[in-house]
């Protein structure tokens, strides 16, 4: 068959199109029926001038056609129709802003212009989960398309991804697409440093760390995934340590050197090599390291990095990942590092961060320390005395020494704008202290690797609930009786934690039979349970008091003591609140306004619950659940109604009233009534 020329293919195109018109206006059966009938190549030709024919007939008919419709009367003509082609909506800024969730500390919704510009970089925003495979690769499609590639635009995982601004998140993704967009915020590793020295070994001894090496304990079992600045792993303390690749996502690339000093200080914390005749020890020095560089040289790093470096801790299967880092800029809340937190932690991986350093300077809450599913470490000075830079609040677990510490000999310090590690506190002469939460956390971190590694050996359950316990039960009380928000459950003692594991256990996992009880006139003793590793304990094991009193409304105490060889106590509360003492009835109608009534009390009743209730309550809503209430309150024993105003006219309300008694340590409410419906007129 002859090649034809590119001319000639248009040709055939132009025609095909004109065909298919012809055929859409006369139907196929004023075509001849020969261009149907080609049988071989024999016939190309003859079709090739029949079907030219057919469209110069086509072409006529059509002309035919629109004389038809404008037959030249002077009439106007109609323009030749089109089918408009569907626009492409483009997704803007201002869409996607909507998705924005921005909070404080205290959960608090706040615009993105009252944010630090210089608390975030960028943005990452997770996909819907019902986008499907497609959608996601036309995203990738559309990202490698990007002027600047990953560089503004970097996919997380397939459901995570991270952008330079909201107008590039617009070019590949649409708003439907998106279930969340949150900044990118900026997080700072946090150490100190005192030109001072002092004595470097004490905090071992205070954190009972020879207790467990005289045992033969040194986290031979554990792994511990370091994400922060990189690790020196030639450091001459460091060179007897079990560190393996990691990974580097400051720069994506496998090179986690250190090349701030912030990470091997960390690293050293948990691992310097024991019994070396150089520098300190590490707290567990044959537990295994991860390096994950999620910082860069100055020590800063993005919530990207921090999530893809938790990702990759999961999928080494890491026990224990340290973060002795924080975002001190503004106090905000990082939902998308949250939410790969908790999933570490439901991988039965115990999270520890610091506290953060910013106590003289605002006391700010930080994350990741103040999630719930990771331990939060504040600092005590060499006294054990909170340090003062030591952040404090709520969420504060555990302390440990992190003021004016020398580090195993791993501490580095900037010379000539290098970075140079010190190789032996005896030898060098520009050796310097160390302070911060930073060196604090990976303490704790040290502690979390020697129970996971006794509980690899025991086949026992260590996750982060049971730590939780280990803290709560082996800390060494500072500061108020019992937890604290200064230091948490107390100072922490790796020899105790040592003892919980072995079997030397505690009496802290304790719980009541109920938290609230209806006053009737009698003294309320709730029973208690005990359990350690999921085994519940006999009461022979523990001893329990009750605080005095408790036939009246208010609040009352339990303590559950360790006996014998358990040690340790828990204090637990449970309330005692007013009874509702009548049903309510049908409430008055009135033009915007609503009078609930309730039945009155006897003589006898007015006599026993004199002194134990102070008034009663009321609210209304449009809805069931009674989100958007309106409260009423109406202070006496004896008050059987309570007119609530301001209401919608002709709107039917939900109604219910509860009996409340104030005190000197707060007001305490009964259960509320049975719901009754009324419309206003």
């Amino acid at each position: 068959m002859r090649k034809e020329n590119y001319s000639t293919i248009e040709m055939k195109k132009r025609l095909a199109a004109l065909l298919v018109a012809f055929v859409f206006m006369f139907g196929t059966a004023a075509i001849p029926s020969q261009i149907y009938a080609v049988e071989n190549d024999d016939q190309a030709a003859a079709q090739t001038v029949e079907t030219e024919a057919v469209a110069e007939e086509a072409a006529g008919a059509d002309e035919t056609a629109v004389d038809a419709v404008n037959p030249g009367d002077g009439t106007e003509e109609v323009a030749e129709s089109e089918t408009p082609a569907e626009e492409e909506t483009e997704t803007t800024a201002e869409d996607l802003s909507e998705l924005l969730v921005i909070t404080d500390a205290n959960g608090n919704s706040i615009d993105l212009e009252d944010v630090d510009k210089d608390a975030y970089d960028g943005f990452i925003y997770r996909l819907k989960d019902d986008t499907t495979k497609t959608e996601i690769k036309e995203m990738d499609e559309a990202i490698s398309e990007l002027d600047g590639g990953q560089e503004v635009e970097e996919v997380i995982d397939r459901e995570l991804y991270a952008s330079d601004s909201l107008e590039t998140i617009g070019e590949v993704a649409e708003a439907s697409q998106i279930e969340i967009i949150e900044p990118n915020y900026i997080v700072r590793a946090l150490g100190t440093s005192d030109p001072y020295y002092d004595e470097y070994g004490e905090y071992l001894e205070m954190i009972n760390a020879p207790y467990v090496w005289d045992r033969g304990e040194f986290g031979e079992d554990a792994v511990v995934a370091v994400l922060d600045t990189g690790v020196k792993k030639t450091h001459e303390d460091l060179q007897d340590a079990d560190i393996g690749e990691g990974y580097n996502f400051v720069a994506n690339n496998n090179n986690t050197n250190d090349d701030c000093g912030h990470g091997t200080s960390v690293t050293g914390v948990i691992v310097a090599s024991y019994g070396n005749n150089k520098g300190l020890t590490g707290i567990m020095p044959e537990a295994s390291i991860i390096p994950v560089k999620v910082l860069d040289k100055n020590g800063k790093g993005t919530i990207d990095d921090i999530i893809a470096g938790i990702d990759y801790a999961i999928n080494s299967d890491a026990d224990v990942i340290n973060m002795s880092f924080g975002n001190p800029i503004g106090g905000y809340w990082a939902t998308e590092l949250e939410r790969r937190c908790d999933m570490a932690r439901d991988a039965d991986i115990i999270l520890v961060a610091a506290a953060g350093n910013e106590a003289l300077e605002g006391n700010p809450i930080e994350f990741p320390a103040s999630y719930d599913s990771v331990v939060s470490v504040g600092a005590v000075n060499e006294k054990g005395l909170r340090a003062s830079f030591s952040n404090y609040n709520k969420y504060v677990a555990i302390t440990a020494p992190g003021e004016k510490l020398f580090m195993p000999s791993t501490k580095a310090y900037r010379h000539d704008g290098n970075w140079i590690y010190y190789t032996s506190p005896e030898t060098e002469t520009g050796r310097e202290h160390s302070c911060g939460t930073s060196f604090a956390a990976p303490q704790v971190s040290a502690m979390a690797a020697m129970v996971k590694s006794v509980a690899k050996k025991k086949n026992m359950t260590m996750n982060h609930e049971v730590f939780m316990d280990i803290i709560a039960c082996t800390s060494v009380d500072k500061g108020a009786a019992g937890y604290d928000m200064h230091y948490g459950y107390g100072l922490m003692d790796l020899g105790k934690a040592y003892r919980y594991v072995n079997g030397d256990i505690s009496a802290c996992r304790a719980s009541l039979s109920g938290t609230s009880y209806t006053y009737n006139g009698s003294a309320k003793t709730p029973s208690v349970s005990v359990s350690w590793l999921g085994k519940t304990l006999s009461a022979s094991n523990y001893s329990t008091s009750y605080s005095s009193g408790r036939t009246a409304v208010g609040t009352y105490k339990v303590t559950v003591a360790g006996k014998g060889s358990l040690y340790g106590s828990q204090t637990l509360s449970f309330n005692v609140v007013p009874p509702l003492v009548k049903g309510i009835k049908s409430p008055s109608r009135a033009k915007k306004k609503l009078t609930v009534r309730w039945k009155a009390m006897s003589k006898k009743q007015k006599k026993k619950y004199k002194g134990v209730i102070t008034g009663y309550q009321v609210r209304v809503s449009t809805n069931a659940s009674f989100s958007g209430a309106k409260y009423v309150s109406v202070k006496g024993l004896t008050k059987t109604k309570a007119t609530v105003k301001g209401l919608k006219k002709k709107t039917k309300y939900y109604v219910q009233y509860r009996s409340y008694k104030t005190t000197g340590s707060g007001t305490y409410y009964s259960k509320w009534s049975g719901i009754k419906r009324a419309k206003t007129k």
